[in-house]
Parts: C-alpha cells; sequence; structure tokens
C-alpha cells in the first residue's frame, strides 16, 4: 500500500488552496513583481518613446498577466481571510489593488496602440502627451499600492513571528 502523499493532487477549489498550500500565498508573488515591472516599463516607453517598439508589446503581455494575478490574489485572499481572518489593513489595500493595476493597464494598453502607430520623427499630439501622463501617474500609484499592499501582507504574516523570536534562536542541527 502506498503512503498517502503531502501534496494533495486534488484542488477542489482553486481559490482557496492548491497541492495543500493557500492559493493566495503562490499567486502574490506573481502579483508584487509583475505589476512594478509592467508600471517600469510603461514609464520607460513613455519617457524614452523611440522604445515603443522594443518594449511595449512585453509591457502588455506581463501587464496583463499581472492584471490577472491581482484579481486572482483578491479573490484568493478573500477564501484564505475566511479561514485566518481579516488582516486590517491588508485587507482593504488588497481590495484596491486589482482595480488600480486594471485602469493602469486600460490606460497603457490604449496609449501603446496610439503611440506605436506615431512615426519618431514627428511630434506626438497633446492627447497622447496627456495620455502619457495618466500612464506615468497610474504606474507610480500603481507601484505604491503594490508596496502598500505586499508590505501589509507580509506584516500581517511575519511581525508577530519576529517580535517573538531572536536571531540565533533556532540552529541547524
Amino acid at each position: 500500500m502506498a503512503a498517502a502523499s503531502p501534496y494533495p493532487l486534488i484542488v477542489t477549489n482553486p481559490l482557496d488552496t492548491v497541492f495543500g498550500l493557500p492559493t493566495h500565498s503562490l499567486v502574490v508573488h506573481a502579483v508584487v513583481v509583475l505589476l512594478p515591472l509592467a508600471a517600469l516599463g510603461a514609464i520607460a516607453v513613455v519617457l524614452r518613446r523611440s522604445w515603443v517598439h522594443r518594449l511595449g508589446l512585453a509591457t502588455t503581455i506581463v501587464g496583463a498577466v499581472a492584471v490577472a494575478a491581482a484579481w486572482v490574489s483578491r479573490f484568493s485572499g478573500s477564501q484564505l481571510a475566511s479561514r485566518v481572518g481579516y488582516p486590517d489593513p491588508h485587507y482593504d489595500y488588497g481590495q484596491v489593488l486589482p482595480v488600480i493595476a486594471t485602469v493602469f493597464f486600460v490606460l497603457w494598453t490604449i496609449y501603446w496602440l496610439f503611440a506605436r502607430g506615431v512615426p519618431g520623427n514627428r511630434t506626438r499630439p497633446w492627447w497622447l502627451l496627456v495620455l502619457g501622463g495618466l500612464v506615468v501617474l497610474a504606474s507610480v500609484v500603481l507601484v505604491w499600492f503594490t508596496i502598500l499592499t505586499g508590505h501589509s501582507g507580509s506584516a500581517s504574516v511575519w511581525e508577530a513571528i519576529i517580535e517573538n523570536t531572536s536571531p540565533g534562536q533556532f540552529v541547524e542541527p
């Protein structure tokens, strides 16, 4: 008779657990890496218009994956919170972050679709410059909220543990 695997292969609710681990703790890593990466790519393209063809598509793909991950993280976070409680202010930030990410992504996508059609030797229309400014502003807000959300989540998990332990308390055998 085979021993039971410590990693259950059956996923009953993918927003709750995957392989026995909370989905939220797995997905947030994609969010905290990909959202700032997409925001930085967008800022680079807006400020350096010659990069629109080099970085535009990659920034759009990374942004799409990041926004999807942000929504999955929000819903899986609600599932996790129903098990362990609703940590403030992390829960509140987590409700807002996917919305900000979506607004950023819509602004970025519209900007990218129009900016890539303007040849490099022509000036950009005023409305595209304004849209570029909004993309930069949305990028900065997105990175800030990603940091706030990630830090508050990390603090809700680790703060009490760190306060009640000291370095070197557990030594490897």
